[in-house]
């Protein structure tokens, strides 16, 4: 089984560094698993949608149920750490492409981009029932101008 170099530089950053007691590379839902809270899941998927349509005219759902959104989802790498204090949840998207991070134009790689933060989100929310975690994207080669129109798309 091959590992990228990305997934296991993330992998160990997350045991090491964040401290997580539970870390998994390529992680994906079993089609076995219950989602918890289909309404509010729903709901939020959504008001992703819409606000990425309005917004940006981003299409993320690309007409795809939520069943199916949410099975194309695999996190390249989750890690948990658990203390007395609190519990922290790390779920990381890693994309290497060898002349930068490209998905086709700008628009095709803004919505690639936004669909996998999203997937992430809506996975965690509903196979982990947690409404709070990090969520990275992580890339070594990124076009200044697709990090430019990024960023204001989750930080606005």
């Amino acid at each position: 089984m091959k590992i990228e170099m990305g997934e296991s530089l993330i992998y160990s950053w997350l045991r090491h560094e964040k401290q997580c007691q539970l870390t998994q590379t390529n992680w994906k839902a079993s089609p076995y698993w219950e989602v918890d809270s289909r309404n509010d899941l729903h709901a939020l998927s959504e008001k992703f949608s819409r606000y990425y349509q309005d917004k940006y005219q981003f299409d993320i759902l690309k007409g795809c149920s939520l069943e199916q959104f949410i099975k194309q989802a695999e996190i390249d790498a989750i890690g948990i750490s658990f203390s007395q204090s609190a519990q922290s949840i790390y779920a990381v998207d890693i994309a290497y492409h060898e002349a930068g991070l490209n998905y086709g134009d700008k628009s095709k790689t803004l919505t690639k981009i936004i669909q996998k933060c999203v997937r992430t989100a809506l996975c965690l929310y509903g196979f982990f029932s947690i409404a709070t975690g990090e969520i990275i994207f992580a890339s070594p080669k990124i076009n200044p101008v697709i990090e430019k129109n990024f960023r204001p798309c989750l930080w606005s």
